[in-house]
């Protein structure tokens, strides 16, 4: 979801051939109509977790997973002009996870591993994904700076702070499929990249 559908979607923009966007679009709503719950406004990560639920009964959904997926939406619709007919629906999708993710950001300003249980650790990768598709919501006047802007600057000040004098980016859950256990000095490129994708809308405009 990250991955796949916008550098399909990018190659049929760059080659002008347009079966590459069409596999993309195609295989992008197969994935949601399975995957996408459609209350929470969030993305299982697998087939496995759709009626798995926490030790409190609570649906899981991993920090990262629905990352990845928010970001992915945010780069499909970069990819797409706006007189596209199938642009209206992913933009649709994009505001509505906007909508559920900002309501979760915990006070501190990290999104926890695990979506729904915010006692859970901190995680920064998600964090880092999340901060980047708000801000580029903004940016891109998609999303209100008013109702979204505070809390990129809430999770932007959160990701500074998770990296240590040294440089490195702590908070980031190991390699995974679920939500995990995280600590301080826990680290990986992945979150590192997602640091730096948040970092890339983030710093276009001075203060959040």
């Amino acid at each position: 979801m990250f991955m796949a559908p916008p550098v399909w979607f990018e190659l049929s923009r760059l080659t002008g051939d347009p079966r590459y966007a069409a596999h993309a679009d195609k295989e992008f709503w197969a994935a949601s109509e399975l995957l996408y719950d459609q209350q929470a406004h969030l993305y299982y990560r697998d087939s496995r977790f759709l009626d798995r639920r926490d030790a409190e009964g609570r649906k899981i959904f991993w920090s990262r997973g629905n990352g990845w997926t928010y970001a992915g939406v945010a780069k499909v619709i970069d990819s797409l002009p706006t007189s596209d007919p199938r642009r209206a629906k992913y933009v649709d999708r994009y505001r509505q996870m906007s909508a559920a993710i900002v309501r979760l950001q915990r006070t501190d300003g990290y999104w926890p591993v695990s979506l729904l249980d915010s006692s859970g650790p901190p995680e920064t990768s998600g964090t880092g994904f999340f901060v980047f598709g708000l801000a580029w919501g903004v940016n891109n006047g998609l999303l209100e700076d008013a109702a979204y802007g505070p809390a990129v600057g809430r999770g932007w000040a959160a990701m500074e702070r998770a990296v240590d004098p040294d440089g490195k980016l702590g908070w980031v859950q190991q390699v995974g499929y679920a939500p995990d256990q995280v600590q301080a000095d826990d680290t990986q490129l992945y979150g590192v990249g997602a640091y730096l994708l948040a970092a890339s809308q983030v710093s276009r405009r001075p203060n959040w």
